[in-house]
């Protein structure tokens, strides 16, 4: 009998786990670069707290347990607000949280059931302020890993809810969820699902022309001001910002992004990487939410997709596991231990062989797991010196133990 993981759900082996550890950690820091502080809620929430907005789509895909009365928390913004709303905090709040969440959907190639978010969130500020810095702070972590010029694909809820309306008022929700599902099914069967609702084929197929027309941002803002003056100036402003803040990035508005939750009220966004992989991190502002839960607030953030950023793991920086100190003999095993202490006093990762193996055997070994083999025997205990070999290259030479630090370092 063979045994695997839950369906949806999978191991990470220590390689990728590496890799996926060092993404998340250069994430962090960047986060705390910007002021973010780290919190965290429980996996569980009371099914009240993530029913009270999670929609219905959310709903059916919710992990329940102890008789439907608790359900694994499906994000990580609506656990936010209810400590949020729940909590005096000074304002705004800088947070950040990276962690696991569930939705009981049918897995396919690239969704899971269990998957890791990277939030960073702000509470407690009105301003569009908010909103430029999270696309800054989330383009920076993007650079950080690898990726140069991120695009950002901005919009309003507002807009495209005047959009809505403007086709079927009646059937505003339904034609949202329509207009999230355009760039994955198509504008042929956008259209088709739109006059499944009632609305003229002339009417949909204007309006698809025009919010999916390739004009620049500043003809954009001319069509979302007809919609919501407020929200065209808004975008403006925020593109504004965005520019004064270093790094490389291209913010497009987009009329046709629409964000797929219940919970946005005002600016959303999408950054991508690539047109095949679709978005790796999207977000907005939500207002109203926090009021759900006790004291309202504003409230604007942005979740980084770990997954759809681990599929681009070529061009993710490859793990670095340090290096193996390899003991020639056993009576050269206690300098294997000191000069894998050194490198470790030095913040550089060591392993000495716990398995009494032939150095062939403990090279082989290594190789597996580091660049880089330190051999010590009776001769570079005498000189106080280390051999470091370079398990890539083949290539070795015999230094001072600072000596091949730096190297390894480098």
């Amino acid at each position: 009998m063979e045994f695997y993981a839950p369906k949806g759900m999978r191991d990470f082996l220590p390689q990728e786990m590496m890799q996926r550890e060092q993404t998340i950690q250069t994430i962090k820091e960047i986060y705390r670069l910007y002021g973010f502080v780290p919190m965290d809620t429980p996996a569980l929430e009371n099914i009240e707290t993530l029913e009270k907005k999670c929609g219905e789509e959310i709903r059916g895909q919710l992990f329940r347990i102890e008789d439907g009365k608790l359900a694994l928390r499906f994000d990580l913004t609506v656990p936010l607000a209810r400590v949020a709303a729940n909590n005096s905090f000074k304002k705004p709040l800088k947070r950040y949280c990276i962690g696991p969440v569930w939705r009981k959907e049918e897995p396919q190639k690239g969704r899971f059931r269990e998957f890791y978010q990277a939030d960073a969130d702000i509470i407690g500020c009105p301003s569009v302020r908010a909103e430029a810095e999270l696309i800054a702070v989330a383009s920076h972590a993007l650079g950080a890993l690898g990726f140069s010029n991120p695009t950002v694909h901005l919009n309003d809820r507002r807009i495209i809810s005047a959009v809505a309306k403007s086709l079927l008022a009646s059937k505003e929700t339904q034609i949202l969820r329509i207009l999230d599902k355009r760039e994955k099914i198509g504008d042929e069967e956008t259209i088709r699902l739109l006059e499944g609702l009632g609305v003229e084929k002339n009417k949909a197929q204007d309006l698809i022309d025009q919010i999916t027309a390739k004009t620049k941002n500043e003809e954009k803002i001319e069509i979302a001001s007809r919609y919501s003056k407020a929200a065209a100036q808004d975008l403006e402003s925020i593109i504004e910002l965005a520019e004064s803040y270093p790094g490389s990035r291209s913010i497009v508005i987009d009329l046709s992004l629409a964000r797929g939750l219940d919970y946005y009220t005002g600016p959303i966004f999408e950054i991508k990487l690539a047109d095949t992989i679709g978005s790796v991190a999207g977000g907005g502002r939500y207002d109203n939410l926090l009021e759900l839960y006790g004291q309202g607030d504003f409230a604007v953030g942005i979740s980084l997709g770990i997954e759809r950023i681990m599929s681009l793991s070529k061009r993710l920086p490859q793990a670095n596991a340090g290096v193996f100190v390899a003991a020639v003999d056993e009576a050269s095993y206690s300098y294997a231990i000191e000069v894998a202490a050194a490198f470790r006093a030095a913040g550089i990762a060591a392993q000495t062989d716990l398995n009494k193996r032939s150095l062939a055997k403990q090279l082989e070994y290594a190789s597996s797991w580091c660049r880089w083999a330190v051999v010590v025997g009776q001769k570079e205990k005498e000189a106080k010196k280390v051999t470091l070999r370079d398990l890539q290259s083949g290539k070795e030479e015999t230094i001072s133990v600072k000596e091949a630090i730096e190297a390894a370092r480098g």
